[in-house]
């Protein structure tokens, strides 16, 4: 990442949450939502709660120092949204003071990643020594069993020459602690200036460590000029989550430095908007506390000032990430379909089709299309100005209802009714710059027929030893994928444009066995995509 770095040390559940206590200021029924999402995705064993990752998350880059961690500091950063913590500004990597970060975090229903000095020493002994290891065996001993401990911080934007250190120690902490990865932040575009070495090192990185997290940080805003590159970093993102299965966070820009120059609110708020629109589980924020004055890099005031103290995006990022947090504790749970972009289409973004829900879009605006388990359609629709408020026309087809999200009012979902006799119907949101509303759209989609889109059919269901699908109306660049019941990408393949049919005995492409579940099929195309639920038996 470029700016501050928590100093690299290795490298050339039973809380309250602070915004669940009384005297934070979120509505009681948004809070009885998360805690139903949470519970959702996380599952009803506290144990295996307590050692996943966390379905969302929210945090800043980097964590208040050492001489201001305390249980203040840290109920500072629950109340402002955040669920997990990075390493600290001028972290000194300490056993002991890592513990007390975690003392503090798990006070206030946070998360730690945790950076150690003894990594140097690891890496110094050679990682696959009898004495490196009994090192990392200390580590893990340390903190694996606390219940605030989220995992192993291994450096920011490891270059490729720390990889060979770093495809031992993905393994052997992988190997001795299964339920906390090891995690590094990959640098965006900008950081190497070329998109080809951009993708090369990613793609490098992810087929040698084999992370359980992608992310990265790319800061599009700049002084005289923006490089319009957002939306190709996030589409990347959503395309390599996808075919690793893995989810993906990425850390948005903030602060001013060097010549990354001050934003607006709505800017802020686009950035957020935009990587919840391609499937983000995780947001960060560079930074949250500002680092220490450097004339070279001349750092402006982030969420909390150098010497402590609040400044206004304080009170922004909070009340953004009211709702936030709650789209994407929602959002965790769906499967994403597509992103599309109406009105202008930005550096990697696809066009807008319409498909037989959702016919026609009015004005600029980005689509996120979600389904869940039954197939009910989602839209996580966003102001693609950044600058100015919209209001965006949608005009559905067929459609019974439309429910939004909402973080006031005496209703979790708003439900908007077109007329009975109206064949399509045009449903307006007011949208301020860079802001998003997420929609849950009502009808009989099980039991539709596509018009426009690709059809699928999967037999039989449950099924065992074998399961077809049955793809036909296929139009250019069709792919059938299967998923499981979280969304992580297991199989899929290319399809030719008209009919297609395919045998699936339970194969992953990264290898093994599928087992049994509820599973997802889906085919997109050009024009659309549909998606199946059905059950999977095993095979023999």
């Amino acid at each position: 990442m470029s700016g501050p770095r928590a100093r690299s040390p290795a490298l050339p559940g039973a809380y309250r949450p602070e915004w669940a206590r009384p005297s934070h200021r979120w509505p009681a029924r948004v809070l009885a939502a998360l805690v139903a999402a949470v519970s959702f995705a996380c599952g009803p064993s506290p144990a295996a709660a307590a050692s996943a990752v966390p379905r969302f998350t929210l945090f800043g880059w980097v964590s208040p120092p050492p001489d201001q961690t305390t249980p203040a500091r840290y109920a500072e950063m629950a109340s402002v949204g955040m669920n997990v913590a990075l390493p600290a500004w001028d972290d000194p990597h300490d056993r002991d003071e890592n513990l007390r970060r975690l003392d503090l975090a798990a006070a206030h229903g946070m998360r730690c990643f945790v950076a150690d000095e003894r990594f140097s020493t690891v890496v110094a002994l050679g990682v696959d020594t009898p004495e490196a290891l009994a090192r990392i065996d200390s580590i893990v001993a340390d903190y694996r069993h606390h219940p605030a401990f989220l995992g192993y911080y291994l450096g920011d934007e490891p270059k490729s020459d720390a990889w060979p250190v770093l495809q031992k120690l993905f393994p052997a902490l992988r190997a001795r602690d299964p339920d906390h990865p090891a995690w590094n932040n990959l640098a965006g575009i900008r950081g190497f200036g070329d998109s080809a070495l951009w993708v090369a090192d990613n793609r490098g990185y992810l087929e040698r460590m084999h992370p359980a997290v992608l992310c990265d940080a790319h800061y599009d805003f700049r002084i005289g000029f923006d490089y319009g590159e957002f939306v190709m970093n996030a589409a990347a993102l959503r395309a390599w989550s996808l075919e690793y299965g893995i989810p993906f966070w990425s850390i948005v820009q903030l602060v001013p430095h060097a010549n990354v120059r001050p934003i607006t609110q709505g800017e802020l708020a686009w950035q957020v908007s935009m990587l919840l629109a391609y499937g983000a589980r995780g947001i960060g924020y560079f930074t949250y506390w500002t680092p220490a004055p450097d004339p070279q890099v001349n750092w402006g005031p982030a969420i909390i000032t150098y010497d402590g103290t609040r400044t206004p995006w304080y009170d922004v990022v909070r009340q953004l990430n009211l709702p936030v947090r709650l789209a994407g504790e929602t959002l965790a749970t769906l499967n994403w379909v597509s992103t599309q972009h109406a009105g202008s289409v930005p550096r990697g973004g696809a066009p807008f089709r319409g498909d037989d829900w959702l016919a026609a879009v009015d004005g600029r605006a980005a689509i996120g299309r979600f389904s869940d388990a039954a197939g009910v359609p989602y839209l996580l629709v966003v102001n693609a100005d950044s600058l100015a408020a919209q209001d965006i026309g949608l005009t559905f087809v067929g459609v019974t209802g439309v429910s939004r999200l909402e973080t006031t009012g005496a209703a979790l979902w708003q439900t908007w009714r077109p007329g009975s006799t109206d064949p399509a119907a045009i449903m307006r949101l007011a949208l301020d710059p860079g802001e998003f509303a997420l929609l849950r759209l009502e009808g009989t989609f099980s039991s539709r027929v596509s018009k426009l889109g690709p059809t699928l059919a999967v037999v039989p269901s449950p099924a065992a030893g074998e399961v077809r699908f049955d793809l036909s109306r296929l139009a250019g660049d069709a792919r059938i994928e299967v998923l499981d019941a979280t969304g992580r990408l297991i199989w899929s393949r290319e399809a030719p444009a008209g009919r297609a049919s395919f045998a699936w005995h339970g194969e992953r492409d990264a290898g093994g066995r599928a087992r049994p579940g509820i599973y997802l099929a889906c085919v997109r195309d050009a024009r659309g995509a549909i998606t199946r639920r059905w059950s999977w038996l095993g095979g023999s």
